[in-house]
This record gives structure tokens, C-alpha cells and sequence, in this order.
């Protein structure tokens, strides 16, 4: 079975121990390690590729687009857009999965084009929001089981079915 490809986006140098500890946590869990393999832009290699080349290549080619907000909208481009912004859009225009998990943070600290970012999503999927690290890492692993639930991949037999085995049965 071919492993389902998550994209962590977001703001490199405002989540690099979130993203590293979702990539980890996600390759080692006993479950989630069986089923998903994330991506990060950390562990691309040096290339002759454009950056934006390699992440929306990346971006074609998962199957979930996890993103991570916060306070900063990151570097723009000559149209004043954020990488976190294109990628959002182009995981959108494919309709592929995306999970969302904003930083609860004072307001008034996120730049503006984050807040009209965030807004965007907020129109068009559900999001969750997370304090910390802990709470990040158990919002995701609920998603991604729910992910699987929804997918079929995985499936639950009602309790009392997966322990009769027949017993009791007239």
C-alpha cells in the first residue's frame, strides 16, 4: 500500500519545532506511521529547482495539505502572496484534504495578510485552533485517525461485536 503524503505548510521560521516534531511524530507513531508520510521543505536536498517549483510540486503530489498558522504571513513574492498562501490555494483549486491548525495568539500581534488568510480558510473548511505543542500533536493525530475512519482504511467494529466472538449468541 502506497503511504498517504501529508504537506506540512507553514512559516518556516515561526513553527520549525512543530514541523519537526509532526514529521517525526508522524513517521513513528504505530499507527500513523503505517499509513502517512510527511513532507517538509527542511529536508528537500540543495537543488537547481525554484523553491516555489519544489513545494507546489509537493503540494500537487499529497494527498493531505496540513497547514499551520500563526502570527507571521512570511515572505511575499513579486505579487505579494506567501508561499503558506500559494500552497493553501493550490491544495484548494485540487481539492485535496486539508487539515488547519491556527495558533491561538493575541490578535493584534498577527500581520494582516495572516489574519485575511486565515479568514479564507475559515470560509471555506473547519479548522481547530491549539495553544501549544501537546495540543497541536493531539489535534492532528485525531484528524488523521478521523482521516482514516472517513477513508476506510481503517474501521471499528462496535465493541460488544469484536468481543462476543459468538459467545452468548441463541
Amino acid at each position: 500500500m502506497r503511504r498517504i503524503r501529508i504537506f506540512i505548510s507553514s512559516v518556516q521560521s515561526e513553527f520549525v519545532e512543530e514541523r519537526a516534531m509532526l514529521c517525526y511524530y508522524i513517521r513513528t507513531d504505530a499507527l500513523l506511521g503505517k499509513f502517512f508520510e510527511p513532507f517538509i521543505f527542511e529536508e528537500v536536498p540543495a537543488n537547481e529547482f525554484p523553491t516555489n517549483h519544489i513545494y507546489l510540486k509537493e503540494v500537487e503530489m499529497c494527498d493531505i495539505y496540513l497547514g499551520l498558522y500563526g502570527n507571521l504571513y512570511g515572505y511575499e513574492d513579486a505579487e505579494g502572496i506567501s508561499p503558506t498562501e500559494h500552497e493553501y490555494d493550490l491544495a484548494a483549486k485540487l481539492h485535496k484534504n486539508r487539515l488547519i491548525f491556527i495558533k491561538s495568539i493575541d490578535e493584534d500581534k498577527r500581520h494582516p495578510k495572516e489574519t485575511l488568510l486565515i479568514r479564507k480558510v475559515e470560509r471555506d473548511i473547519v479548522r481547530k485552533t491549539f495553544v501549544d505543542i501537546d495540543g497541536l500533536r493531539t489535534s492532528v493525530y485525531a484528524s488523521l485517525v478521523r482521516y482514516l475512519e472517513e477513508k476506510e482504511y481503517i474501521r471499528w467494529k462496535p465493541f460488544d461485536a469484536a468481543c462476543d466472538n459468538g459467545a452468548g449468541r441463541k
